[in-house]
């Protein structure tokens, strides 16, 4: 028995560290009082865990702040000065490399082109010299943690990416146990879809609590992050989630992953891309990048196949829908940047006709509030939650 009440006290020293840190996050700057009132913790629990924080250097005591009938406190914050997580993305088209401080707030990133004809294995390499040109610039920070987005299907089990369309030779590396290797650091990886979703979590967590939230990332491929009260739906290996491989037309071609109709060849970055150059045929091809423009500038041809595009990723949403009664659905990645109202604002109306009414007006869809790199961002997110659930593991 006095076995099993010291493991249960440490469990329980565990989650009131977890709490206070994730509150502490959220308020970015309070005094020990408030962070008792908002965890209902004794204040003698909340002061002895920050003075842990304290000495681990997780926690800085920053100032006085003013309270009720002029009573002065002393503030506290999350130290993100001197610690930081990696957050990797990588695309079929690119790959991103941040540095992020421990409340998720971007620091530096660099984003690179994948060359045509570039191996997985050479990618990889690129990617891991990127990480420690960014781990030396920030010589004033410990890195602690690494956390990598990756197109899915991604095997939880196997650690390996099962397929990514397009590109071959990426099932072949276990990335997680490889950067494990090479940085001595703990690593996570997610499936980038999953990553955006968290990210979108993040920031809003208010908003999004005990609802079903699907975050439909519509980029070089097509996937979808679901979270139910809090919780990411993963499936038996991880691989719920993968919208871009169900069909929309039975009559449609064969995909890499061996179905038809897929998808993601009618609404993604690269299909969106193919088709106005198939369009157009123009003497050089135009990548993502110039067909965007092309929208943007009014272009008739680009803008007529971005809609139809919006039209295909519609019909996705609504299966979504229709299996899972989300309240929120969020659209990120780099079809929703190039004209995010346009977009918004077509899949509305495609959806509102193809679902019950009662369904609709009980759900909301939205475009992501991390503009640039919702994947990168989540990446990092990943890692970071790691790092609050078991702080202990890495300050102690």
């Amino acid at each position: 028995m006095k076995g099993n009440r010291g493991y249960n006290q440490e469990s329980i020293q565990d989650m009131n560290r977890t709490l206070l840190i994730n509150l502490l996050r959220k308020e970015g700057v309070c005094a020990r009082a408030h962070l008792s009132n908002l965890s209902s913790l004794k204040q003698a629990t909340v002061t002895n865990i920050m003075n842990d924080f304290i000495h681990w250097g997780l926690v800085k005591e920053v100032g006085f702040l003013v309270g009720n009938k002029g009573r002065r406190s002393i503030g506290i914050s999350i130290n993100n000065d001197d610690f930081g997580v990696l957050g990797i993305r990588l695309g079929r088209k690119n790959y991103t490399v941040g540095l992020f401080d421990l409340s998720g707030n971007l620091v530096e990133y660099k984003r690179n082109e994948v060359e045509p004809g570039q191996r997985p294995r050479g990618i990889f390499h690129h990617i891991k010299r990127e990480a420690r040109d960014l781990i030396s610039a920030a010589k004033e920070r410990k890195i602690i943690a690494i956390g990598m987005a990756i197109p899915g299907p991604y095997s939880e089990r196997r650690g390996r990416i099962e397929l990514m369309t397009g590109v071959s030779g990426w099932n072949e590396i276990s990335i997680k146990e490889e950067l494990a290797e090479d940085f001595r650091l703990p690593v996570f990886v997610e499936q980038d879809a999953n990553a955006g979703a968290l990210a979108q979590y993040w920031h809003k967590e208010e908003d999004y609590k005990n609802s079903v939230l699907v975050y439909v990332a519509d980029g070089q491929g097509v996937g979808a992050g679901i979270i139910s009260n809090g919780e990411l739906l993963k499936g038996s290996i991880g691989v719920a989630g993968e919208i871009g491989h169900t069909t929309i037309d039975l009559g449609g071609p064969k995909c890499a992953c061996g179905n038809y109709g897929c998808l993601e060849n009618y609404c993604s970055s690269i299909a969106f891309t193919r088709k106005v150059n198939e369009a157009l045929k123009p003497e050089r091809e135009y990548n993502f990048q110039e067909v965007v423009q092309m929208v943007r500038d009014g272009d008739q041809t680009a803008l007529r196949i971005f809609l139809e595009s919006c039209d295909c990723l519609s019909v996705g949403i609504v299966n979504i829908v229709n299996s899972f009664n989300p309240a929120f659905i969020v659209i990120g990645d780099e079809m929703a940047h190039i004209e995010p109202n346009i977009m918004l604002q077509r899949i509305r109306e495609n959806v509102k006709e193809r679902v019950l009414p009662e369904i609709y007006g009980n759900m909301d869809i939205s475009m992501s509030i991390v503009r640039n790199d919702s994947m990168v961002h989540g990446a990092a997110i990943v890692a970071i939650m790691d790092v609050f659930g078991n702080p202990a593991k890495y300050f102690e």
